[in-house]
């Protein structure tokens, strides 16, 4: 895969006014291969404790029409690839749920609503996420299952009904996914670095931490 750091010719965005190096990580819920990078970026940000580390949501099929059924071939395909890349687990019995809608604006949605609630809890959010649709094939449209992801880290279950159902919310996952579409991202999981105010993309797809930590380190990130 080929992953140089590339420098991505962005205009001006709330990612780019902070003087401090930071990571900024692209992805959505429902992507596999980001549920496969997750164990990876773990080690990435292990590596950096001191770094500060944004997420963007990417809609990787926000607003999706298809379904399980639709789709089980291709997803089947995709899943075994991630599972033997990355060792992550796959409960692939959701995918003979054929009505099911696979739409990730949903999970995208509940993120940022999470991360609203409680500041700085969204990236291990966004790993429950994983883990409940991939592992325990909860559904994705399936709001009791974010609330309850969201009691987990302690948060008010009425609250974050109240502003998940809130048009605002479902607005606010759009614009996250506009602002991926103009940083010129174009898959996910995407990671890009911050370093002495200039913005380089690190991978566009899933890449094995040591690689990536290499790279940072040589462009001068601590």
């Amino acid at each position: 895969m080929k992953t140089l750091l590339i420098l991505l010719m962005l205009s001006t965005t709330q990612l780019a006014t902070s003087q401090n190096d930071t990571l900024i990580y692209v992805g959505d819920p429902m992507c596999s291969w980001c549920y496969g990078f997750s164990p990876e970026l773990d080690k990435v940000r292990a590596a950096f404790p001191h770094v500060p580390f944004e997420m963007v949501m990417g809609g990787l099929r926000a607003g999706g029409t298809e379904t399980m059924g639709e789709l089980k071939d291709f997803l089947y395909d995709h899943w075994i690839d991630v599972q033997k890349a990355s060792g992550q687990k796959f409960n692939f019995s959701i995918l003979d749920q054929k009505d099911v809608l696979y739409d990730t604006e949903p999970a995208c949605r509940a993120v940022i609503v999470a991360n609203t609630l409680k500041p700085g809890v969204g990236y291990e959010y966004f790993k429950a996420v994983q883990e409940s649709f991939y592992v325990q094939n909860n559904l994705p449209a399936d709001i009791d299952t974010y609330i309850h992801i969201g009691q987990q880290f302690g948060i008010d279950p009425e609250l974050f009904h109240k502003r998940f159902k809130d048009k605002q919310a479902k607005a606010d996952s759009y614009s996250e996914f506009d602002l991926a579409n103009a940083m010129g991202v174009k898959g996910f999981p995407s990671l890009i670095a911050k370093i002495d105010g200039k913005l380089y993309l690190v991978t566009n797809g899933y890449r094995k931490s040591d690689e990536i930590i290499k790279l940072l380190k040589g462009r001068g990130m601590e």
